[in-house]
């Protein structure tokens, strides 16, 4: 996939009324091989699942602005209420220069698995994506049905 593409791809998703984002949020949860929070009020869950005995908690926010220090409290909030030790967040556009000061200093950072990811990540399969895979269960094919399973 090229730059124009991937783009287009981006914003068509990032400028989507809320429902539509939330619904993208679940599906990609299942992408990448977990189980999908609740549709509706999710409790900040957007997926969840396991592997080798560890806690994965996923969130998405695909907003239109990067992600900044005020997103970090919630992400870290529901890692540490969910006990996981990977966390798994997905932006639409990226990550300030706040944000990971701000998650760097969270108690314990250093002890759990954190990726950051963004919709450029998953559609390019950059060397992010590619790290995060590694503490991930296999990805599924969505485009055989799959997602009814979870919808």
């Amino acid at each position: 996939m090229d730059y124009i593409e991937t783009t287009a791809l981006v914003d068509g998703i990032i400028y989507s009324d809320s429902s539509v984002k939330q619904d993208l949020g679940r599906r990609f949860a299942v992408y990448l091989g977990l189980t999908p929070g609740s549709a509706g009020a999710d409790g900040g869950i957007d997926g969840e699942g396991e592997i080798n005995g560890e806690k994965i908690y996923f969130q998405s926010k695909l907003s239109r602005k990067s992600l900044d220090a005020s997103y970090v409290a919630d992400f870290w909030g529901n890692i540490s209420i969910y006990q996981a030790s990977i966390g798994v967040l997905l932006a639409g556009i990226g990550y300030t220069p706040g944000f990971m000061s701000k998650l760097n200093k969270c108690p314990n950072i250093d002890k759990l698995k954190i990726h950051l990811l963004t919709l450029e990540d998953i559609f390019t399969e950059s060397s992010i994506f590619e790290q995060a895979l590694l503490d991930l269960p296999p990805l599924r094919d969505l485009s055989s049905g799959e997602w009814a399973r979870f919808k």
